[in-house]
């Protein structure tokens, strides 16, 4: 349970911190994954300070993510990857032998890590259970490509398989009025940062 003293409400424990403040981080649709440890460490520091408090630590979380959308660390997040995203691209794009929504797929994982977007986007396309299936296959051989980059920046090209999730009680999608039914996913982790495709099958 949360304390106050003089006004200011505080945490028992770095664990009772982490809990409010990735709860907080839910609220704000800022995920944790990109705060450094280091920071975040200091975030429940901060928590459990009589003289700080959760309040302090939540403003904290506030400037994290207004750093991570400031245009400077775009840009440096764009010149960190660039090298390997483009020397990637250059053995798959326009390739016949390629599947041009792998190619896609990989773009735009390099955009929502350019971007500090979320962990967790939807492809626009919605895919045959064959199409995805066949998809999975090259989802892996792009990663072996990503292997072989130089600064090797892109790893953990997986992938699940086609689950209902209507049927499994998971249909909804957070607060929003999004149905999903038929869905695969798929993994890549982009310097330190993994991200997740949703794929909607019909």
């Amino acid at each position: 349970m949360t304390k106050e003293y003089k006004g200011v409400v505080y945490a028992e424990s770095e664990k009772e911190a982490e809990v409010l403040l990735l709860a907080f981080c839910d609220r704000i649709d800022f995920a944790r994954e990109w705060i450094s440890a280091a920071t975040w460490q200091n975030t429940l520091e901060i928590a459990c300070k009589k003289e700080d408090g959760i309040n302090t630590a939540e403003k904290a979380i506030l400037g994290d993510q207004q750093e991570r959308q400031n245009a400077t660390q775009k840009a440096a997040r764009k010149a960190k990857i660039s090298e390997d995203r483009d020397e990637i691209l250059g053995q798959i794009e326009g390739v016949d032998s390629f599947d041009d929504h792998a190619v896609t797929l990989f773009k735009q994982a390099c955009a929502q890590y350019i971007g500090g977007g979320g962990l967790n986007m939807t492809y626009g396309t919605k895919l045959s259970q064959d199409r995805y299936d066949d998809l999975c296959g090259h989802w892996r051989r792009v990663g072996g490509i990503a292997a072989r980059a130089e600064g090797k920046l892109f790893r953990g090209f997986d992938y699940l398989p086609v689950e209902n999730k209507e049927l499994k009680g998971k249909g909804t999608t957070g607060d929003t009025l999004e149905r999903r039914t038929k869905q695969g996913n798929f993994f890549v982790t982009v310097v330190n940062i993994r991200f997740n495709l949703h794929i909607n099958i019909g």
